[in-house]
């Protein structure tokens, strides 16, 4: 039988906190009335972090392990998870829980409600940044974040933030979709739940910044905008398979 839930986590080079994270993950989903999986994505780890996810896996037959050897981006991982994912709502989530595992069961609330898509925020009222970034990478992302908001007129205040829940067919329909895959997927994703006409809930979150991130802050920038450009490509020439091919002005076709 189908799980209620599904957590889906990317992991690349996670070896100093998987472990430690991924039983405080499972230890917040046994304590909630739901059955459960937990998706483990190695992303091409050079590290440990494939030994512990397996090791998890064994002792666990609820805790799910996909791997491959080539690292293809944390857009590749979430989706290949996503996808895999077998539960009626789905959430992903990052390895070092820079946003408490407790927000994942949040968004199940919200989607048990009746959301399609729920996204952490840091930017809403009643959030709160417990450790933020250093200032390049501050300065880069605010510019970052009004382009895209600006640029796909998204009716969100935040975009990057690790933690997103959808249903079982919003799942379907939008990662099927999608095909950036590194750091640029979070603005696709909520680019085609948008064009595809799902509203988008937010919740305010913690969220505490990791110094061990793998991500480069200058060349991971310009790729992501690069990608920003990609999207938008791939949306005028109708790559995206849309049901409907409205304007850029955020007209949303009925599902």
């Amino acid at each position: 039988m189908n799980p209620e839930i599904s957590v889906v986590i990317p992991l690349y080079n996670e070896e100093r906190c998987l472990g430690a994270n991924a039983a405080e993950v499972k230890a917040f989903l046994d304590a909630r009335d739901s059955s459960w999986e937990l998706i483990l994505v190695n992303d091409g780890s050079r590290d440990r972090t494939l030994a512990i996810a397996a090791r998890l896996a064994r002792e666990d037959p609820r805790i799910r392990l996909i791997s491959y050897g080539k690292n293809r981006g944390k857009g590749y991982a979430v989706r290949t998870g996503m996808l895999e994912a077998r539960g009626r709502y789905r959430v992903f989530m990052d390895a070092d829980l820079a946003v408490p595992v407790e927000y994942a069961g949040t968004c199940h609330d919200r989607l048990i409600q009746g959301a399609e898509v729920v996204i952490g925020s840091r930017h809403l009222p009643g959030a709160c940044i417990q450790v933020p970034e250093e200032p390049l990478r501050q300065a880069l992302g605010g510019i970052y974040r009004k382009m895209i908001l600006a640029g796909f007129r998204l009716a969100v205040t935040d975009i990057t933030c690790g933690l997103k829940g959808f249903s079982a067919e919003a799942t379907v329909a939008i990662f099927s979709r999608s095909v950036i895959e590194r750091w640029g997927y979070d603005a696709e994703l909520l680019f085609l739940a948008q064009k595809l006409g799902y509203r988008v809930e937010e919740i305010p979150v913690q969220w505490f910044h990791s110094f061990d991130s793998a991500v480069h802050v200058v060349k991971d920038s310009i790729r992501s905008f690069a990608e920003m450009i990609e999207i938008y490509w791939r949306y005028a020439r109708g790559r995206y398979r849309l049901p409907s091919m409205g304007g850029m002005e955020g007209s949303l076709p009925p599902k």
